[in-house]
């Protein structure tokens, strides 16, 4: 079977039916989880990876379209509770949506829109639908404009309707007032949106149709819309721009134009007046009359006759609504289409699933998860979506897909984001930029992950890299909320304020700086921590007073309607509708040629760290080539995000994967690392046996310690390893590594600052833990002269239900003190006594000096050095050399038993000679180190 596979996915003559079956079972997953088995048992020289990609290219697959990307394979099952229970959630706020947009939809009431069809005018709606070409959609932005947003004053769409269609085949913006909602006076929201229209159309390119019909100025609210910048003079600034941009400005004056509205047409580049109802002046006649005295009607001052016979402002004479808009699509088709421009393909594959069965994927409860491949997979053609960096970053997917053939870079969230999720979007931007493909953001996120380890990860500089890229990315870029939109996430997934061409809304998304439940336990800590400054209680009831009004105040203002009525975004739409809203706004904003883009100074891409962290360790010189090559380990090989490295993909730490791993330079690193330890410590501990030198060596050479200054030197960061997180292992051979590549006088001044120091924090008698510390001890003193060693029970006591505790001193010829301790039994007691004194003997104590610096930069480091005697030297044959073997402690509460313990000891032998009797060298008092022998020696293994 497996010959036959190969034979099919190599043959050069593969026929049309073998092309389709080896396509049909590939994308099933046969082949695909065959050549991943292969790739793992060991590259199987019968089966290439561009195998199947050869096979695909052929136009005979797929009907002549080409496509090389598998369908997303769904696993969901309609018929579980849970997809039930979602889909009749999200159907609820769905209607709810679609019943407010119906009613926004009539504008301003039955009255109303019977007044202005007896006047012979079109409703403003009806315009646009004669205005566009035949067939074609109109997507209509911020329907729920103003909702909500003044009281019980009612502003239907904001008294404006702006949206995007096709006129005489070019893709225009258009901007309708609506006579029916006061007059289509402009209102603050008015004069917002009609902004962003604008806006939408400098981004793009889009030519502007002004269906003006509009009384000017709310006056009430003349405060809110006319003296500041983003106020109702900025919609003329802007029509002046676009026009000196050559985006076309296109006016049809289809009812009044009063007032500062006078100027929409007589700054367009071309105007249309309809006769009897078109009218333009600066000044109405109520106004004329209360100023001049004069009477005189509305047509006479600024009708269609006067403007297109005398005054010259308007360009066309239109007889009715009708006529006009015929003479608007003349007008446009007369512009031409846009240079540059990019068409959508003819040819494109609906989705595999049907979009309805979206409801029961999200649900309205933001609370509950889902894999947001499922919601890609009903949006993209074919629901095919080629994914980038599967396995690295999970939380953020990636990957490219084609909507109506177009392709898009797709950034969706399935988690939180954390360092290597930042990272690998920021990655995958730049890559679409470098490609100019456009981007799709679906956001549904909580934000950045938060705690020590993710601030010392790095969370904030590898999250300001996303940003960056976000904010940088000049390709066009669309976002949709799926879900909630939190904090820094908010940034970090193209909100608002990053400028995405377009950003829409699901009715079941929330947007806020933060959850209302979490927003509540924050004020709510605050303020009990307040009361407990104070001394004061906080009750139950006064926590349950805060936070319910915290909690419903987010609520409110994080919810879709809220945010769309305030233009946080450019509608709420029905989730069945994504795919076409989302085809309708690539088409608009692919009118123009794709600017390249430049990125600002990320701080910071892998090569600016790794030349920073060269400079950081004292060691500029080095090539960033081969510390990289020390930073890297075997394992990092075996990603699959390197693994595509070899075909043209980047991985995710470095545009070159290099082919070299440290294995080499950690050998070489260990030795080096060792060499100049041993020859310190001989240096510095001239009396003590080789054996304790070796056994410290060996401890601040250790892995976990290794691995602790790693991390404080930015190792973790920087390691590539295919292992998340780093393990201590990892990091330390890193390091060993490093010390390899930085040179001989580097590595030794890296030694002398960062490992010797932590000999402050070496905790010596634990270091060497012989079994018979007494023996050792006693042969030393004998070696030394000494006639007589004795142990003395200086002080034992008892206390009610507790052991004995026993305090011994030891020696040298009844007169002088060598070691002293104390301990729950006179056996441990005497022990630790006899370990202090080998310290003592050996030169180790408070008062040694160890030099740091440039004293210990000067010391002779070098294989010269002697070694310090061996024990086997200087101790009887038959005395015991061994080690002590690793105890088994019991199960006890720490804090219960080193509580009590410390109380006996004090009790005892009092506070003062407790503290008298502190180890010379541990930071740890005489209690404390008893305790450690009691619950479990520490022991170290010496060669």
């Amino acid at each position: 079977m497996l010959g036959s596979v190969s034979q099919r996915l190599t043959s050069r003559t593969t026929s049309i039916q073998a092309c389709r079956f080896i396509r049909a079972r590939w994308e099933r997953g046969y082949y695909k989880d065959l050549y991943h088995r292969r790739q793992l048992l060991g590259a199987d020289p019968l089966i290439h990876r561009s195998s199947y990609p050869n096979c695909v290219r052929s136009h005979h697959c797929f009907g002549g379209v080409a496509q090389q990307w598998s369908p997303i394979e769904t696993a969901v099952d309609s018929s579980s509770q849970e997809y039930q229970q979602n889909y009749a959630q999200m159907k609820e706020v769905v209607d709810d949506l679609r019943e407010k947009v119906a009613k926004i939809t009539e504008g301003g009431g039955e009255k109303a829109r019977a007044l202005h069809k007896s006047r012979g005018k079109m409703l403003a709606r009806e315009r646009i639908n004669a205005l566009i070409d035949p067939g074609t959609s109109f997507l209509e932005l911020s329907q729920l404009a103003g909702y909500q947003s003044y009281g019980k004053e009612e502003v239907p769409a904001g008294g404006i309707i702006t949206g995007i269609g096709t006129v005489a085949g070019r893709v225009c913006i258009i901007v309708a007032n609506d006579a029916t909602v006061k007059g289509g006076t402009y209102y603050p929201i008015t004069v917002k949106k009609h902004l962003r229209a604008q806006e939408v159309a400098r981004e793009n390119g889009l030519p502007c149709i002004y269906l003006v019909d509009s009384g000017g100025a709310n006056l009430p609210r003349q405060a809110d819309i006319f003296a500041d910048r983003e106020h109702f003079g900025r919609i003329f600034y802007n029509q002046a721009t676009l026009s000196s941009q050559g985006i076309p400005q296109l006016a049809v004056v289809m009812g009044s134009c009063t007032a500062g509205g006078a100027y929409v047409p007589a700054m367009s580049d071309q105007a249309i007046i309809v006769k009897g109802n078109g009218t333009v002046f600066l000044g109405g006649p109520p106004l004329v009359k209360a100023a001049t005295g004069e009477e005189i009607t509305a047509e006479e001052l600024g009708g269609a006759d006067l403007h297109c016979s005398e005054s010259g402002v308007t360009d066309y004479y239109a007889h009715s609504d009708a006529h006009a808009l015929h003479l608007a699509r003349n007008a446009v088709a007369g512009m031409g289409q846009p240079e540059g421009a990019l068409k959508f393909a003819e040819h494109f594959e609906e989705p595999l699933y049907p979009a309805e069965e979206l409801f029961g994927i999200v649900g309205a409860n933001l609370k509950k998860t889902y894999d947001v491949r499922e919601v890609i997979a009903r949006v993209v053609d074919g629901s095919r979506f080629d994914e980038f960096k599967e396995r690295y970053g999970e939380t953020l997917v990636t990957g490219f897909a084609n909507v109506y053939g177009q392709q898009v870079g797709i950034l969706a969230n399935n988690g939180v984001l954390f360092s290597e999720s930042a990272m690998k979007g920021a990655h995958f931007i730049e890559l679409c930029c470098q490609r100019k493909i456009p981007l799709l953001f679906l956001q549904n996120i909580t934000g950045f992950m938060v705690g020590r380890d993710a601030e010392a990860g790095g969370i904030a500089k590898h999250g300001a890299k996303l940003v960056t890229a976000v904010a940088c990315a000049a390709v066009p870029k669309i976002t949709v909320l799926i879900g909630g939109s939190y904090g820094a996430g908010n940034y970090g997934m193209c909100g608002r304020a990053y400028s995405p061409r377009f950003l829409f809304m699901w009715p079941n998304a929330r947007i806020s700086v933060m959850g209302g439940e979490q927003a509540a336990n924050v004020l709510c800590t605050v303020q009990q921590d307040k009361r407990k400054r104070e001394g004061l209680e906080w009750t139950k009831e006064e926590d349950e007073a805060l936070r319910r009004p915290v909690e419903e105040k987010f609520e409110k203002e994080g919810h879709p309607y809220f945010a769309s009525a305030r233009l946080w975004d450019d509608g709420v739409i029905d989730p069945r509708d994504t795919r076409r809203v989302l085809g309708l706004a690539f088409q608009a904003t692919l009118q123009r040629p794709i600017s390249e883009t430049k990125f600002g100074v990320f701080r910071m891409n892998y090569a600016s760290e790794v030349y920073a962290f060269g400079h950081r360790i004292g060691a500029p010189e080095v090539q960033s080539d081969e510390l990289v090559k020390a930073l890297t380990c075997e394992s990092f090989f075996t990603r699959s995000d390197v693994e595509e490295g070899a075909s043209g993909s980047a991985p995710s730490h470095s545009s070159d994967v290099g082919t070299g791993s440290n294995t080499e330079l950690v050998e070489k690193g260990r030795g080096v690392l060792s060499r100049m330890l041993l020859s310190y410590l001989r240096s510095h501990l001239p009396l003590a046996p080789e054996e304790f030198v070796q056994a410290v060596a060996e401890q601040l050479s250790s892995d976990e310690q290794l691995s602790n200054i790693g991390k404080h030197l930015g190792i973790d960061v920087l390691i590539r390893t295919a292992e998340h997180p780093a393990s201590s292992a990892s990091i330390a051979n890193a390091f060993r590594a490093l010390l390899a590549v930085i040179g001989e006088q580097r590595a030794k001044v890296l030694v002398i600052d960062v490992i010797i120091p932590q000999l402050i924090d070496v905790d010596f008698a634990d270091v060497f833990p012989l079994r018979q510390p007494l023996a050792v001890l006693t042969d030393l003193l004998v070696n030394e002269g000494a006639k007589e060693v004795e142990p003395r029970i200086l002080r034992s006591a008892g206390v009610v239900s507790a052991q004995p505790v026993y305090v011994v001193g030891i020696y040298k010829d009844k007169s002088e003190l060598v070691g002293q301790s104390a301990g729950e039994s006179l056996e441990i007691a005497t022990d630790m006594a006899a370990r202090e004194g080998l310290l003592r003997l050996w030169g180790i104590t408070a008062d040694r000096v160890f030099f740091f610096g440039r004293k210990a930069v000067e010391a002779p480091l070098d294989n010269s050095s002697k070694p310090n005697y061996y024990l086997k030297d200087r101790c009887k044959p038959s005395t015991d050399l061994s080690l002590e073997p690793v105890a088994e402690a019991e199960p006890l509460n720490v804090v219960e038993v080193a509580m009590r313990y410390r109380e006996r000891v004090e009790a005892v032998v009092g506070k003062s000679y407790t503290k008298r009797l502190r180890h010379k060298f541990s930071r740890g008092s005489l209690a404390k180190r008893s305790f450690r022998y009691l619950v479990k020696p520490k022991v170290y293994t010496v060669s």
